[in-house]
């Protein structure tokens, strides 16, 4: 390889790995801001019940979710992640991420085909 191919070739090699390194560190540092700013994140029921309960009715979601699972969920418990309303007025809020995950987990407890008792 004359020297000239060997400068042109070594010059694209290095520009390409230099590009691939940009791109890779850009990934990287959406990704830790995504999971930063999702950290913190918090929802009110209706935004829950819309992300991670098929957009079921908000009684249906504080009877077979809120209530059978209180001793798990609650905030002030391992992995707790509801704050659960005090009454009129006061609201839910969720931790997104801690719900998200407690959900993932645990889908398969829940029963999705439950109805609301009548009255």
């Amino acid at each position: 390889m004359d020297m000239m191919k060997l400068v042109e070739y070594s010059t694209e090699f290095s520009f390409t790995e230099l590009v691939k390194k940009i791109v890779r560190d850009e990934i990287k540092k959406e990704k830790s801001n995504q999971f930063e700013q999702a950290l913190g994140e918090t929802w009110t029921l209706d935004e829950f019940r819309k992300n991670c309960c098929f957009n079921k009715d908000r009684e249906w979601v504080k009877l077979f979710i809120f209530a059978q699972f209180k001793d798990e969920i609650e905030l002030g418990k391992p992995g707790g992640w509801l704050k659960p309303s005090k009454g009129k007025g006061s609201p839910y809020g969720v931790y997104a991420v801690e719900a998200r995950k407690w959900m993932q987990a645990n889908r398969n407890r829940i029963d999705w085909n439950a109805k609301l008792p009548r009255g």
